[in-house]
């Protein structure tokens, strides 16, 4: 289904592509590659069963940019280890801190 302009269009399988094709493309972005290795040296020294947010991680290494949609990597990274199973959801939100992020809701992961 083609989008028409000013309508919304609903599509799961669209939507899942788009989807990988954005953490794909935020993955492997040159401008994040050494956010991505403080991120993995971060998440090593953690002991299995620590459960933490994205705020936790960002608190300690900082974001990837400045900028709108210029933090997604942040996202996909944890996208990519849930997806290998190196981190689970606990089923629980928290509030974040971050002022930008107006106090909205983020996961609670516990690492495997």
């Amino acid at each position: 289904m083609s989008d028409i302009p000013g309508q919304l269009t609903f599509d799961a399988f669209r939507a899942e592509d788009a989807r990988q094709v954005g953490m794909g493309i935020a993955d492997a972005a040159p401008r994040v590659r050494l956010w991505k290795e403080a991120a993995d040296a971060w998440f090593l020294r953690q002991p299995v069963g620590t459960e933490f947010t994205a705020d936790d991680l960002v608190r300690v290494i900082g974001l990837p940019d400045q900028g709108v949609n210029r933090n997604n990597v942040v996202g996909a990274w944890m996208a990519g280890l849930a997806a290998t199973e190196r981190i689970a959801f606990t089923g629980r939100f928290r509030a974040s801190e971050r002022v930008v992020r107006h106090r909205n809701q983020q996961r609670v992961w516990r690492k495997r």
